[in-house]
């Protein structure tokens, strides 16, 4: 991750068999994980805004981190064979141990990864579920699931997505087009070059359309820059636009609001030198068990004719 020093993580694996336990090898079978780590406290993209609570970012990242090791490491998957990220789930299950506090906090994960379609020995997919603590409470659940492409597999998929991202989008045709680009406070941060939305327009049936531009002075943004748009910036694209839209049309106060859970499913890639737009709709209000209101935001990521991503939100009012 950008700024890898605020995010240093250490993996144990704790082998469930004699052979693992004394040679140190796995076969393709389920392999279970502790993480620990230091949550950020100086990140210039983590810790920029009201720093109320810890963000979704870093279990996430923690999470990605550790699929791509394991999978060459310990389950032999061959390096030239690209990881794709077809679905990524983190979720708060308790809201206390988010809220930030003087000095660091730590992290814990115990993470449970199981490999898919064994041919030969070598898994082609991978099933990851991890429980999250932050200062010892168990307080989240984080998940994903890998597929991993042959390169000349990988390398038609990304020419026919590249070719349909190249057309022309469709989005709505008539509504309020905002003055510009939204402030930083009104997408839950304070500095304006970390946010990541352009200008947005609002469509008569309250959709929210923006296209994602990221500031070419923001560093964090530009070391994740790899050949296609990575995955920081589409959670704090989408985590910033759900937050535009909870604040703008249904009433809640951004600066004491946190994204109590992130749901992405990934149909391709996004190329990072195309147009890439944000659609986002609310649904109905709910409330937590302790009163709180939750609003649930469906988001989807387009890039020409065709979508990259859907993802389901829920934003969090505290009170």
């Amino acid at each position: 991750m950008p700024g890898a020093s605020a995010l240093v993580h250490h993996l144990v694996h704790r082998p469930n068999t004699p052979e693992g336990v004394v040679l140190g090898t796995t076969g393709p079978t389920e392999q279970q994980f502790a993480v620990s780590a230091l949550l950020p406290e100086r990140h210039p993209l983590f810790n920029d805004g009201a720093e109320l609570f810890h963000d979704l970012h870093s279990p996430a990242e923690v999470l990605r981190r550790t699929a791509l090791f394991v999978s060459h490491r310990y389950f032999r998957v061959p390096q030239e064979r690209p990881a794709v990220f077809a679905a990524t789930e983190v979720a708060m299950t308790g809201l206390e141990p988010w809220r930030r506090s003087p000095g660091p906090a730590h992290l814990a994960m115990d993470i449970t990864l199981t490999p898919a379609d064994v041919v030969s020995g070598v898994p082609r997919g991978l099933e990851c579920e991890s429980t999250i603590y932050v200062e010892g409470a168990r307080c989240g659940t984080a998940s994903a699931r890998l597929v991993f492409l042959m390169p000349r597999v990988y390398q038609n998929h990304r020419e026919r997505g590249r070719s349909m991202s190249r057309a022309e989008f469709i989005g709505p045709t008539d509504g309020e087009l905002w003055a510009g680009s939204p402030t930083a406070r009104a997408v839950g941060r304070a500095d304006q070059v970390n946010v990541v939305l352009g200008t947005p327009l609002l469509s008569p049936e309250s959709e929210l359309v923006v296209e994602l531009v990221t500031d070419p002075r923001n560093q964090v943004y530009a070391e994740a820059t790899t050949d296609h748009v990575p995955a920081l910036v589409l959670i704090e694209g989408t985590r910033q636009a759900a937050l535009l839209l909870a604040g703008e049309l249904h009433g809640f106060t951004v600066g004491s609001c946190v994204l109590s859970r992130w749901n992405a499913r990934f149909q391709g890639f996004a190329e990072p030198d195309l147009p890439l737009y944000c659609r986002a709709t609310a649904g109905e209000l709910e409330r937590t068990a302790d009163g709180r209101p939750a609003l649930p935001v469906a988001l989807t990521l387009h890039q020409g004719s065709r979508q990259v991503a859907a993802i389901d939100t829920v934003v969090l009012q505290d009170c």
